[in-house]
Formats: structure tokens, C-alpha cells, sequence
């Protein structure tokens, strides 16, 4: 995109059109998103794509779900799948919107790389196979479409083996020839409503063709010199990132152990209160002005990929995106989500959520500007996004990391669970001295995020860097 005359904005929206190809699991263009923006002139503004509950009622609470249990994914998890659990999908409306406001090149160029790689097959990425692999029997292998895809021979791909989705090919042309109409409101939009309440669901054309994305002011605060603006309500991920750094602003960072307790007692603190509080989206703004009036130096108390690029020109952009854990529907070569169905961002119980509200969303695209920089930055991992942020955030503005060592150093992250409370780390964290149960990691892993970063300073120079703990990749152009 670079190379053809684009702007950081271009590349990264490209960079999320091919995820929809390469890691479909992970982010497609059935799913969920959410595009931040800082534009040369120092505005940031995020994009409101995320999923939202049909206009269209359900019969009852739970139609179209099927519960499930991946036992080998984590420290196992449940979660629902089905007709039922498909949330209107908004990304590709993020994507367009952005692009309209802040692209250069043509809309259509955005996709001849995605569309190749989907015509041509991508080699399967060791993350890719490992999810696929661990949610094979409970989700993809129950649904034709799916299995055909993912399983020719009745076995799920491994790494390596090629991934072609001629189907997918197709509907990203029509997309780039006609527009989001024709995923919105045209042939493919009556596709997936076919599809989905073939299955039990009761999302209809008329829910997709509603759909906006939303262009919002983000939530920001200031710490330690910077100022990190992220995703604001009624998403959750960016308030509680904002309540963490709050927490985390007069705590002593110096010593290792005062480090990492410090960080704990933040997350739990945030968490906790996200539980308690955030169960309503259109109440976790108000709810989050209580948090950070309060907040004090006591600290006490689902899968996803991600996009940042930055240019020379002064834009940087950051793009989190996610299927949740997928419905198992294929449609048309196209993975709709399973948002609906995903029990930790459904406090008010399945299909609780008023017609057309905003969905709840850990996902969190941040742009940090300070020390004579600004980054783009993100995460996937559920729970861990805001966590694997705030201490890469800390690497930057507190040690005055390189975005490469601050990416990479090791993270921790504590987890409720019914043994007690587990400090899960990686090597080089005093994990074992913290007092919770200890769950010591021998290698980073990708449980702990996998942060994408790209940044701008201010004589010009660019940089970008991407995750060890997952396939991943970047490029200066």
C-alpha cells in the first residue's frame, strides 16, 4: 500500500482486510472492530466498529446458542456457538469509515492483496493451527462449510499446509467492486441471514443494512508524561486500561517486585470493578468517572488480532479486530462471529442486551504520545489485552524502552480461578515472591497478548515492530 502511493492509514486497513485471509479465526470480516486514528494535526479519533445485538428479537433468551467447552485452550473455557450467538458484524463499516475520512488510495486496491492470497492460499500459521486444532471437534468440524474448509480430509490443517478460500475471494471482489452495500444490505447480506437462522439465529438483512460504525473521542489520560488515548465506552477494554494507569501513575516502579505487585494490584483493582460495575455498556462511562475520582494509590480489591502503522506524514493508525471464537458458520467463505455467545462479554445473560446496543468489548487500539514519539498500539488475548498494554506502556514511558524491547519483555498476568487467585508470568518475573499461587511460564507465551506497535517521532523516524509470542510480522517501507 506504501508503495502504491498509500498513507499509514491505507496500510494498516489493508493490513486488517488480509488478516480476514490469513488468520480468519482471529479477525474476519464477519466479526468485530475497532480503528484508532491520529492524524498529522495530533487528533485522535477511534472508529466504532464493533458488534451489536440485533434490532431483531430472539424468541427467547438463549435461541440459536450451543454451549461448549475448550478444554485444551487456556486453562479451558466456555463458551456458545450456533445461529444464536452472531452479532451484527461491524468491522468492514470501521474499515470504510476510516478509510473515507483518512485513506489516500483506492478503495478497491485495499483488497488486491487479500483477494489474491485468498484465490492463491496462505501457508496456516502456527497460531492459526494451534486454535483451530484445539476447537476443532467442538466448532468447526460440526458445520459442512467449515469442515470442508478447514478439514478436507476429516482432520483439521496443521502449520503449514496451504489455506485456500476461493469463496472468501469472491465476496471481498463483490466488496471491492460494489462497497460494504453489497455485505450490508445485497446478495451476501441475505447469504448470511439465510444462514444464521438456518441455524437457530434470528439476525435478520434488515439488522445488517442498520448497521453504523461510530466515530468517537477517545478515552485518555496521562501517565508518567505520556498521554494514551484508547477505546472509549461503551467499549470496556479502554476504560480499564484508563482505571489501571490511574492506579499505576504514583506507584513505585523502580525495584522488580514493587513492580510487578504494583501492576497485579492494578489489574485486580480494574477487573474487579469492570465486574462489578461495567455490566451494563451504556453505564461504564459514568461508572468509570467514579473509578478514577476514586482512585488511589491503594491497590486493593476472548481471540483477537491486531494492526499499527505508522508514516512520515504524521498518521498513525491501530486496528483491533476479532471473531470472538467463532460461530461455526461459514458463509460464502466468510467466518461470522460468535459475540453474542461469549459468556464473559455477556454480563447481562445471553441475548440480555437492549435491541441494537453496543456489545462489550475487551479490545483496545491505543495511541500513546510522549517522549518525543507516538505509538500505535494494540493486542489480542482477551482478558490480557489491557494488561499486556499497560506493561508494554511502562516499558515505553517509565524505562524509555525501544519499541522492540518493550514489546518483547516479559509480562504477568493474574487470573481468577478455582484454586484461588494465579499469578501466571514469564521468565525474568519474580512471580514466585508475589503471594498469589504461582504458575511460572518457561517461555513467553502467547496467553500473555502479542502487542503490534508502530510509531512516529518527531524528527520523522518511523519504526514498527510485532510479538514473538505469536506468528506475526512488520516492515519499514
Amino acid at each position: 500500500m506504501a508503495r502504491a502511493g498509500g498513507n499509514a492509514v491505507d496500510a494498516c486497513l489493508a493490513s486488517a482486510i488480509m488478516a480476514w485471509v490469513a488468520e480468519p479465526f482471529f479477525g474476519s470480516i464477519g466479526g468485530t472492530g475497532f480503528v484508532s486514528v491520529r492524524t498529522p494535526e495530533g487528533a485522535v479519533e477511534v472508529h466504532d466498529g464493533n458488534s451489536i445485538m440485533p434490532f431483531t428479537a430472539p424468541s427467547e433468551a438463549g435461541q440459536g446458542l450451543k454451549r461448549v467447552f475448550f478444554p485444551d485452550y487456556g486453562d479451558g473455557i466456555y463458551t456458545r456457538i450456533g445461529g444464536g450467538s452472531v452479532g451484527v458484524p461491524g468491522i468492514l463499516a470501521a474499515v470504510r469509515s476510516a478509510w473515507e475520512r483518512h485513506g489516500r488510495i483506492e478503495w478497491g486496491a485495499l483488497f488486491e492483496d487479500a483477494i489474491a492470497a485468498a484465490r492463491n492460499g496462505l501457508p496456516l500459521s502456527k497460531t492459526s493451527a494451534y486454535y483451530l486444532t484445539v476447537t476443532w471437534h467442538q466448532v468447526w468440524s460440526q458445520y459442512e462449510g467449515a469442515a470442508a474448509l478447514f478439514g478436507p480430509d476429516n482432520e483439521p490443517l496443521v502449520e503449514g499446509d496451504l489455506l485456500i478460500q476461493s469463496e472468501l475471494g469472491e465476496a471481498l471482489e463483490l466488496i471491492a467492486d460494489q462497497g460494504p452495500s453489497a455485505f450490508y444490505s445485497g446478495a451476501l447480506a441475505q447469504e448470511i441471514a439465510e444462514s444464521v437462522g438456518a441455524d437457530g439465529g434470528f439476525m435478520s438483512v434488515d439488522d445488517l443494512d442498520r448497521y453504523e460504525a461510530v466515530v468517537r473521542e477517545p478515552i485518555a489520560t496521562e501517565a508518567w508524561g505520556w498521554r494514551i488515548s484508547s477505546n472509549p465506552p461503551p467499549a470496556v477494554g479502554g476504560a480499564v486500561l484508563v482505571h489501571m494507569l490511574a492506579l499505576l501513575r504514583s506507584a513505585e516502579l523502580s525495584e522488580p517486585l514493587q513492580r510487578l505487585t504494583a501492576i497485579v494490584g492494578a489489574q485486580r483493582t480494574a477487573m474487579g470493578y469492570r465486574r462489578e460495575r461495567y455490566q451494563d455498556p451504556t453505564g461504564i462511562a459514568a461508572a468509570l468517572d467514579e473509578a478514577i475520582t476514586g482512585a488511589a494509590p491503594s491497590l486493593q480489591s476472548p481471540s483477537t488480532t491486531h494492526s499499527s502503522a505508522a508514516d512520515t506524514d504524521g498518521h498513525v493508525c491501530s486496528v483491533t479486530e476479532s471473531n470472538g471464537y467463532g460461530a461455526g458458520l461459514v458463509v460464502h467463505g466468510m467466518l461470522l462471529n460468535n459475540t453474542l455467545g461469549e459468556e464473559e462479554l455477556n454480563p447481562l445473560g445471553m441475548h440480555g442486551m437492549p435491541p441494537g446496543s453496543r456489545c462489550h468489548s475487551n479490545m483496545t487500539p491505543t495511541i500513546a504520545q510522549g517522549d518525543g514519539r507516538t505509538v500505535g498500539l494494540g493486542s489480542p488475548g482477551a482478558d490480557r489485552i489491557v494488561g499486556a498494554i499497560a506493561q508494554t506502556l511502562i516499558r515505553l514511558a517509565v524505562d524509555g524502552d525501544s519499541l522492540h524491547d518493550a514489546v518483547a519483555a516479559p509480562r504477568a498476568h493474574v487470573d481468577v480461578r478455582p484454586q484461588g487467585e494465579t499469578l501466571c508470568f514469564e521468565p525474568g518475573l519474580p512471580g514466585d515472591e508475589a503471594g498469589f499461587i504461582p504458575r511460572p511460564y518457561e517461555d513467553i507465551h502467547m496467553y500473555f497478548g502479542a502487542v503490534q506497535a508502530a510509531s512516529l517521532s518527531d524528527d520523522g523516524t518511523v519504526d514498527a515492530c510485532h510479538d514473538p509470542r505469536r506468528s506475526g510480522g512488520h516492515v519499514l517501507i
